[in-house]
């Protein structure tokens, strides 16, 4: 029995888990309606709820900050983005990390 309620405790913190995740992708990725420092305390938090439960961020927030130093890349201001042979490169101008895409097509 006791099997079986270990189960239901995992799939009910996986779902809160994926909704706390949600919530704060909500948050990054909108500049308007929050601070850069209240989405910065957003991406800290989805980073670490992501690293303990094994849930992925949403696509669309992931390129939003930078991964080493954990703060918002705003395109234009915090970030540089450049297009060369077939892949983006998306550079943090913080600590000077880059990220390399491939372009889909």
């Amino acid at each position: 029995m006791s099997g079986r309620r270990r189960s239901k405790d995992s799939l009910r913190r996986k779902k809160r888990s994926k909704k706390a995740i949600s919530q704060l992708s909500n948050i990054i990725a909108s500049p308007d309606n929050f601070s850069l420092s209240i989405r910065n305390i957003a991406v800290r938090d989805s980073l670490r709820i992501s690293k303990r439960h094994g849930q992925r961020c949403e696509p669309n927030a992931r390129l939003m900050f930078c991964k080493s130093c954990k703060s918002i890349m705003s395109f234009g201001s915090e970030s540089r983005i450049r297009i060369r042979k077939g892949s983006v490169i998306i550079s943090c101008k913080l600590c000077n990390n880059k990220t390399r895409r491939p372009i889909r097509r």
